[in-house]
């Protein structure tokens, strides 16, 4: 399967797994894009492309609601 297949596969398939599952995979899904922005802000700084305090907090804040 390719990845757009992976991803339809996963969508369709989502209303058959019960709750305690459905939270494992938020929480990973959490953690994936969280390293995912942790390395993208890495090479931010590499770059020279630094973010501002008030994004940060912007960014953050987002992150936390997303666990509630």
């Amino acid at each position: 399967m390719n990845l757009v297949e992976k991803r339809d596969y996963i969508h369709s398939h989502l209303h058959r797994i019960k709750e305690p599952a459905v939270n494992e995979l938020y929480e990973k899904l959490l953690s994936f894009l969280e390293d995912a922005l942790m390395e993208e802000s890495e090479e931010n700084i590499k770059n020279g492309e630094l973010t501002s305090h008030e994004d940060l907090k912007k960014e953050v804040q987002k992150m936390s609601s997303l666990r509630d």
